[in-house]
């Protein structure tokens, strides 16, 4: 009994900070552009493949490639605004399904090359093995990942509350038309936002892939589904709820899938659940404020 508990608060912190760093950015362009990005997940798919891809054609250093393709994805999402979302964000419904057929083109496009098995990308781990207690055993790379996901939460939160371009981004969040009147390029700081969004989907499947496995093209679509149940909890836009709703998300999931008899099935839909429930009792999340009409 020991055990299971350990594991179910080492598993819960781990699925805390993985889906916190996710959503930060799902929420993120919801609150600046009211843009519903559904390949979000995609991005965070596409940065695992590339780790598996790039070694091919790249000097065999980790941190090189891990850089290089965090950058790429980044500039992926850049231009996914750009080209796709920038024409159609007046239409929130335009935006929804060009950013599904961009989820689907990736994952189709992931499938040509790679096919459904899974994949393992190990030599990505920035700290290997595991650290062992008489009743278990800690992945060292999932502890790493817990306190980078702190850091980068933390030094977020600084960046959008003191510099410029946070100050921006808060602005637009705010009121779009009045940013505008202030001199405030809103599409620039939709841009960087899009951008920002893919960087931190990018970084959290630099942290979590190594230790996991690549469970094939389709896994993004998890990914977005859990972010989606966070931020709906948290509340859309909050980016303080897209913190605390990413662990009560990721201590819920982890008590299903230990606790529950047949939990590993039953916790892929905890997070339906949540969405479902939050839209009935309080659409606007923990965090949220309701939208006025």
């Amino acid at each position: 009994m020991e055990a299971e508990i350990i594991n179910f608060l080492f598993n819960g912190t781990v699925n805390g900070a993985i889906f916190s760093l996710i959503a930060l950015g799902y929420s993120l362009v919801y609150g600046v552009g009211h843009i519903m990005n559904l390949a979000h997940g995609a991005f965070f798919m596409l940065t695992g493949y590339m780790l598996l891809w790039f070694p091919s054609f790249l000097p065999e250093i980790p941190w090189l490639i891990a850089t290089i393709v965090v950058i790429f994805v980044t500039i992926i999402g850049g231009l996914a605004y750009i080209i796709l979302i920038k024409p159609l964000q007046d239409t929130s419904v335009g935006v929804v399904l060009i950013t599904f057929g961009l989820a689907f083109f990736i994952q189709e496009y992931v499938f040509v090359l790679s096919g459904t098995t899974p994949y393992s990308v190990k030599e990505f781990k920035i700290i290997d093995g595991v650290t062992k207690i008489p009743s278990f055993s800690f992945i060292n790379q999932f502890i790493f990942l817990i306190f980078a996901s702190l850091i980068i939460v933390s030094v977020f939160a600084l960046f959008i509350s003191k510099s410029k371009l946070g100050k921006s981004i808060r602005a637009v969040s705010q009121d779009r038309e009045a940013a505008s009147l202030m001199g405030i390029n809103t599409n620039r700081v939709l841009l960087y936002t899009l951008m920002i969004s893919a960087f931190l989907a990018s970084i959290a499947a630099v942290l979590y892939l190594p230790a996991a496995a690549l469970n094939g093209p389709s896994m993004g679509w998890g990914y977005l589904t859990n972010s989606f149940a966070v931020v709906i909890l948290g509340g859309m836009g909050s980016l303080v709820g897209s913190v605390v709703g990413a662990y009560i998300v990721g201590y819920v999931t982890s008590f299903t899938s230990i606790f529950i008899p047949n939990g590993p099935s039953w916790a892929h839909l905890v997070p339906i659940i949540i969405i479902v429930i939050m839209l009935l009792i309080r659409p606007q999340g923990i965090f949220g404020k309701k939208e006025l009409r």
